[in-house]
């Protein structure tokens, strides 16, 4: 058989030429018949040519189609590294199949200087979105970011900014994130994409978020930064970590020490991909919160106790807000571990601060600790818990729907609803 496999095109023009540079010419008619009439597609036989032989043979505005189902993936991971290698500047497209070992490949593809991928079951217009995008594409050895299209649904950014280490924001994220995402009829079937909430964990300790969900990311925020021209939902759907509720997951490594940054085109993508983010900067400093992160945030929800030590930091944070341009309308308090024999109580630290109080949420450190050892969360184990009756105003808030303020509720009824009354 020739090692170079022309595909016959019907008679309208074509503008775009790809390459298949495979062991084996297995996807040369699913490609042909979901492409004809779109594009020029050959294979070329990567046993018997190699990588700079065929890069000199292929025109340059040519596309380089790589294998990465089943058992080519690291064949292909290595070939991709070896053009990656080459001066000739090509794009480098992988293709994959739907199955658990997809993200895998996906993140192989990516490491080894895959510009972008498709699922060989997409559909025409699927493919033909991945190769316009890909030619849209800086021609540089690394890809400079795309710029989100203006015409794109930018969704929510809701960021939860706890006050000082250790006040329970990532427990609230993880529990608020899972809650949200299990009432959600859009994703009620795991099965499907999942790509309606996402929770974006950039807090300190790195990797709490995937601890109490009991989940392994294998794709970090940190990679995010680097592959922002790649980011769509196929990709996000396939390379980040999901919830079994449906919840989307990216965030560092475990022992990730967040480097001084500005995330804003990751942001950017973040929300043209998901309708809503949940941002968990959870023991982040507020010295060392991206400004741009504040900037694109929609909402910003301050988690705070009745501790003196983090009515403190509250301060501290809204002051350095404020130097920063950033003490707004967006600005409302949740008051954590709430004790109504603890000392201030919810609604004098709201007026302390001149802040909307959004939500009370009881004290529940030890169950919440109990399960999280377990690898559990309320959700799964105690469904009726104080605590989540207690996310309700929050995720009225999420839902568009309208909160009912705390302040036109009798301290007798805010007391029932800590208690699950």
């Amino acid at each position: 058989m020739s090692s170079v496999m022309p595909l016959p095109l019907n008679q309208s023009a074509t503008t775009l030429q790809l390459v298949l540079y495979a062991p084996d010419n297995r996807h040369i008619a699913r490609l042909g018949s979901v492409l004809a009439g779109h594009v020029e597609l050959r294979w070329v036989d990567s046993r018997e040519i190699q990588p700079r032989q065929m890069l000199d043979s292929a025109p340059e505005s040519a596309v380089i189609l790589l294998d990465y189902c089943g058992g080519n993936a690291a064949y292909s991971s290595d070939i991709a590294r070896q053009l990656s290698a080459q001066q000739a500047y090509r794009s480098l497209i992988g293709i994959g199949t739907t199955g658990p070992e997809q993200a895998a490949h996906l993140l192989a593809a990516v490491r080894s200087g895959v510009r972008d991928f498709i699922d060989i079951d997409n559909t025409t217009a699927q493919m033909l979105e991945v190769f316009e995008r890909v030619g849209s594409m800086p021609a540089a050895t690394k890809p400079a970011a795309a710029p989100v299209a203006e015409a794109k649904p930018r969704g929510r950014l809701v960021l939860l900014l706890g006050v000082r280490a250790g006040i329970g924001t990532s427990t609230l994220a993880t529990h608020l994130g899972a809650l949200l995402a299990t009432q959600d009829p859009a994703v009620t079937d795991h099965n499907q994409h999942h790509g309606q909430l996402l929770l974006l964990d950039v807090g300190q300790p790195s990797a709490d978020a995937a601890l109490y969900l009991g989940m392994e990311s294998h794709f970090s925020y940190e990679e995010a930064l680097s592959n922002v021209e790649r980011l769509d939902r196929t990709f996000a759907a396939t390379a980040f970590a999901h919830h079994s509720s449906g919840l989307s997951l990216l965030g560092n490594a475990s022992g990730t020490l967040l480097k001084k940054h500005e995330p804003s085109a990751l942001l950017e993508r973040l929300r043209s991909v998901f309708p809503t983010t949940l941002c968990d900067a959870g023991g982040l400093p507020i010295q060392l919160l991206p400004t741009s992160l504040l900037q694109n945030a929609t909402d910003i929800w301050l988690v705070a106790d009745q501790a003196i030590g983090s009515l403190v930091s509250l301060d501290q944070t809204m002051r350095e807000l404020e130097q920063r341009g950033q003490r707004d309308a967006r600005l409302k308090l949740i008051v954590n571990r709430f004790d109504a024999n603890g000392g201030l109580s919810d609604m004098q630290i709201a007026q302390r601060f001149s802040l909307p109080l959004l939500a009370t949420l009881p004290d529940r450190a030890r169950v919440l600790r109990s399960n999280a050892g377990l690898g559990h969360l309320l959700t799964e184990s105690a469904p009726r818990d104080p605590y989540l009756k207690a996310l309700q105003p929050l995720l009225q808030a999420l839902d568009g729907k309208p909160v009912t303020a705390h302040a036109s509720s009798s301290p007798l009824t805010r007391l029932a609803n800590l208690l699950g009354k």
